[in-house]
């Protein structure tokens, strides 16, 4: 009997969905199944996909991006617990069991583990990975005040994660849906739990140009999920105090010392770029569809 069901969306990126699978096949713990959206690649996924057995299943949809494809992988499991990662994340081989344990079959709960960067020597990868860990310690994530997790390391159940209707598909470029997620789920289905032994690393490759694009399409997300909350009704800040913002370009330094200083700079930098990318859906005239 299948108990969990690990969801993978993916999207042009055979080489880096292998090296996921790679790692999902001997995971240990519950019974599982891996299941594979392929979101309209140019080339299909599938013969990557049956490189690895009976246990995974590939499902192609027209491309209509990750939160869709998260979607259309939950509507076809078979477990009760839903498990997300990414095609550029190679999950530790007892990922799953961490995450299904910490879940503990809690139906309100949504459980979120650590990420790791697989690429220390890609310091945009790096700065990246500084920024989520920033975060997750502001908001508190080891005292379970976190109000989202990063969705390539979720865990939720699975009636209840269509109870809620899912990510929202409405987000644009791929950012700011994880954020939705979570915090609708602490709204109105229960709490959500950090586990940080259930740890993936992540090899997500970056120059410049693609860290800017990054952090700009972040802003484009948290100026959309504003529109929605306040369509919603949901009074919250739109911003953090300017302790958070000392905190974030500081906290390089307070983690490497002198070393971070270059960190510092890019994680001033990522701020800049959000502030870019939230202005600009701005001018466009994004709306909530």
């Amino acid at each position: 009997m299948i108990a969990a069901s690990i969801i993978v969306p993916s999207y042009n990126r055979p080489e880096q969905l292998r090296g996921c699978l790679e790692a999902l096949v001997g995971q240990i713990g519950p019974a599982y199944e891996i299941i594979v959206v392929d979101d309209g690649s140019a080339q299909p996924l599938a013969p990557v996909c049956d490189l690895f057995g009976e246990k995974l299943r590939c499902i192609r949809q027209e491309n209509a991006g990750p939160a869709a494809a998260r979607n259309t992988g939950a509507a076809a499991a078979r477990g009760r617990f839903l498990a997300f990662t990414d095609d550029d994340c190679r999950p530790r081989p007892d990922w799953l069991q961490k995450l299904h344990h910490a879940h503990g079959g809690d139906a309100s709960c949504l459980v979120g583990g650590r990420v790791e960067n697989g690429l220390p020597g890609d310091i945009y990868a790096s700065v990246s990975q500084e920024l989520c860990d920033y975060l997750y310690e502001y908001f508190g994530a080891a005292e379970g005040s976190m109000p989202f997790f990063t969705s390539n390391n979720l865990g939720c159940d699975k009636a209840e994660f269509e109870r809620l209707g899912g990510f929202d598909q409405t987000f644009p470029l791929a950012a700011g849906e994880d954020r939705d997620f979570g915090m609708r789920w602490g709204d109105t289905t229960g709490a959500l739990k950090y586990a940080p032994d259930a740890v993936i690393d992540h090899y997500h490759s970056m120059n410049f140009g693609k860290f800017w694009r990054q952090h700009s399409n972040y802003g484009a997300g948290a100026q959309h999920l504003h529109k929605l909350l306040d369509r919603r009704g949901i009074l919250r800040p739109k911003r953090e105090p300017l302790s958070f913002y000392l905190g974030l370009v500081l906290w390089p330094l307070r983690q490497h010392g002198l070393k971070g200083l270059a960190y510092s700079v890019l994680m001033g930098l990522t701020q800049v770029a959000m502030i870019n990318g939230y202005y600009r859906s701005s001018r466009q005239g994004t709306h909530p569809v």
